[in-house]
């Protein structure tokens, strides 16, 4: 197993990279899920360590990972000025 490298994190959401490959999961209450989720219904999670963090991660090219966190992120926050 190479090494998961966290590159960013915003909120519950992290930009992760692996080998040149790249991912973005969300981690919540000790677990992992991957993003996007285009199965549909729940999504299964796994422990929040470097192997559960590979066995959830969609992996894509940076650009793509980099522009799915950035819209995450903007997510966010426009709920968050949204809530309070």
């Amino acid at each position: 197993m190479n090494r998961i490298s966290v590159l960013e994190q915003a909120g519950s959401f992290r930009l992760v990279a692996c080998d040149g490959r790249f991912a973005v999961v969300e981690a919540r209450a000790g677990q992992v899920f991957g993003l996007p989720d285009d199965r549909g219904g729940g999504r299964d999670g796994a422990a929040d360590t470097p192997d559960g963090i590979a066995s959830v991660a969609h992996w894509t090219g940076e650009d793509e990972a980099r522009s799915l966190m950035r819209d995450l992120s903007e997510r966010g926050d426009r709920l968050a000025r949204r809530i309070w």
